[in-house]
């Protein structure tokens, strides 16, 4: 063999030879490729369990035992190579589409670009292959017809008329393929404006930030109300109620949100302030203000949680009759023990103190602080 022909390089469809790669048992490509006697390969876990079973060959019906399986290294390596290949034509095809203009230069790609390459090119790779399916199958059927073989083992129509048939079948299936897929995505592209949003909300008066809350086009703002709830919920600082006509309720545009914002200073600049928008509960900030990724969304003063409610001593709270468990601490400067959280924040704030008993279940209204005439917040 000549060095120029050693160099030609040989294409040859991936459809003309899948199916010697594939396992006739799983139907997938062939992994660990075992060859039986009889010339038939397998994957070999496939062929080892159902041997175990049948004790003969899948295809021949040949006797077979697991001492009989030759593995064949050089089929995976050959299998490995083909998948290499195949993958490689793909993505060269699957470029080509995309880059069928070289005389337009594209000097940035943007992330939607690439994002929609990255999803169509799957789609684009099955719909080619089912195309090729579809002409290989047509091929196969006119091939029987010129040799004169019906498929179905009864009297043949005329081959002409036959073929004609076929052709136009081929061709309708085509047509409703495309255009069902052309509908789809008609109604399942949709643009950047309608498409849910992923943005932040910011509630300063409880130092909360809540990040990556998604929001639906029709979704209302008070539709956030839940997602809010949780994340005071997991701060062990439940919203008790909410203040839906008092409060302030902001957007501001993905380049228009800081770390922290003055609200009197933002109220009172608002109408020069294009990409900052003021919110009713009852406002869809997506279809109305056109909200963008990225964000964020201010909420002051709009609930009241637990840590707004003045604290209660527990001797003031106890309940016999309930299971309840409290956090004691000990207040190093004072020297006294079982102080409950609520006296520890409000009559010892400012003090050394360090926890003492977590958790406890007390069966009496127990905390030394009012015991010791500490106490600020007992109710008298």
């Amino acid at each position: 063999m000549s060095s120029n022909t050693a160099n030609e390089k040989l294409s040859i469809p991936y459809e003309a030879i899948e199916n010697h790669i594939l396992c006739s048992i799983c139907l997938s490509v062939i992994r660990g490729a075992v060859l039986t006697p009889c010339g038939h390969h397998y994957c070999s876990k496939c062929i080892t369990e159902w041997v175990g079973q049948k004790h003969s060959c899948p295809c021949c019906n040949s006797s077979l035992t697991t001492e009989q399986f030759y593995y064949n290294v050089q089929f995976d390596a050959l299998i490995d190579e083909i998948l290499i290949l195949r993958d490689k034509a793909e993505e060269n095809y699957y470029e080509k589409m995309f880059n069928s203009s070289p005389d337009v230069e594209i000097l940035t790609t943007s992330p939607f670009e690439a994002i929609l390459k990255r999803h169509f090119k799957a789609s684009l790779l099955y719909h080619q292959r089912y195309y090729e399916k579809l002409q290989q199958e047509l091929h196969q059927k006119l091939q029987c017809l010129e040799m004169g073989l019906s498929m179905n083992h009864q009297p043949m129509e005329g081959v002409e008329s036959v073929k004609e048939r076929l052709r136009e079948n081929l061709a309708q299936s085509e047509q409703l393929v495309t255009e069902a897929f052309d509908k789809f995505l008609t109604e399942h592209i949709p643009s950047l404006d309608i498409i849910p949003v992923s943005i932040s909300v910011y509630i300063p008066n409880k130092d909360l930030r809540i990040h990556d809350v998604i929001v639906k086009p029709t979704d209302l703002l008070s539709d956030l109300k839940p997602r809010i709830e949780l994340a005071m919920q997991e701060r062990c600082d439940d919203v008790i109620s909410w203040n839906d006509d008092t409060g302030v309720r902001l957007l501001f545009g993905p380049l228009s949100k800081t770390v922290s914002y003055d609200v009197p200073e933002v109220l009172n600049n608002l109408h020069n302030l294009d990409d900052v928008h003021s919110l009713l509960w009852d406002t869809r900030p997506i279809l109305q203000y056109k909200m963008r990724p990225g964000s964020e969304i201010v909420l002051q003063d709009v609930f009241k949680s637990q840590s707004d409610i003045p604290k209660r001593c527990f001797v003031n709270v106890f309940d016999e009759n309930t299971t309840q468990t409290v956090d004691y601490f000990s207040c190093n400067k004072c020297s006294v023990k079982w102080i409950c959280k609520s006296c520890i924040q409000c009559c010892h704030a400012g003090h050394s103190v360090t926890p003492f008993v977590m958790n406890h279940r007390p069966n009496w209204a127990c905390c030394y602080c009012p015991k010791r005439k500490l106490c600020r917040i007992q109710d008298k």
